[in-house]
């Protein structure tokens, strides 16, 4: 059986429904996993920012994204979201560390405005989105030659799914990547160690909605 959204029963929008704002440095694979998610269930709203070819993806250009889809001010008057109260702003980012470290300032100052704000939350994966993939099926992080780079880590995860990791498929699996991410989470100085990440916090912001509607689906495909 294929694993799509199909496979939920579309309902209604819901007036009273939560938003969850996503914003990620990856322009497709991360957007394509939350989009997954968009149409669950009335009662959350996910809304993933799709990054257009000229925008800046560093930490410091998806925080000013961030603040102008969502912070109404004078001289922003009309921001692309409407944000309210209970929903939630989430950042994506990468460690991805570069020669000259210029990214750690960056996350600095992108982790100290998430915390001045109860709604907004800043979450890294070391080194790459592809860590949080990779425990959707395996109980522990693994361990390879190359586990420090990005372009290892894609290939890695496009190996141990059949036929790569498909987001039109592969999401559903979300509890497990939830529960074995945080099981094998370790940090140091507020970043991930390497094959940690920190997404397994949204992943439990969607769940406490989606967990019934989720489980319904996986119990049908076991049958």
């Amino acid at each position: 059986m294929l694993l799509t959204n199909r496979l939920f029963e579309r309902q209604p929008p819901n007036r009273e429904a939560k938003s969850i704002y996503i914003f990620c440095e990856g322009a497709k694979r991360e957007y394509q996993y939350f989009r997954y998610f968009r149409e669950l269930d009335s009662r959350v709203n996910v809304e993933v920012y799709r990054l257009h070819p000229h925008d800046d993806n560093s930490p410091r250009g998806l925080l000013d994204i961030a603040k102008k889809c969502i912070i109404q001010t004078k001289e922003n008057p009309m921001p692309k979201y409407k944000f309210q109260k209970n929903d939630e702003v989430w950042i994506v980012i990468d460690v991805d560390k570069d020669h000259t470290d210029s990214r750690k300032p960056q996350v600095e100052k992108l982790r100290n405005f998430c915390k001045e704000k109860d709604d907004w939350e800043v979450l890294q994966s070391n080194p790459c989105f592809e860590v949080w993939l990779h425990y959707h099926k395996f109980k522990k992080r693994q361990v390879f030659n190359g586990d420090d780079n990005c372009t290892y880590w894609k290939d890695f995860v496009n190996n141990a799914f059949s036929g790569g990791f498909d987001s039109r498929r592969h999401p559903i699996f979300i509890q497990k990547a939830i529960k074995h991410s945080k099981i094998n989470f370790q940090s140091k100085n507020f970043e991930p160690n390497i094959g940690c990440t920190e997404v397994f916090k949204l992943g439990e912001s969607m769940m406490s909605i989606l967990k019934e509607k989720i489980e319904k689906v996986l119990a049908e495909i076991e049958e």
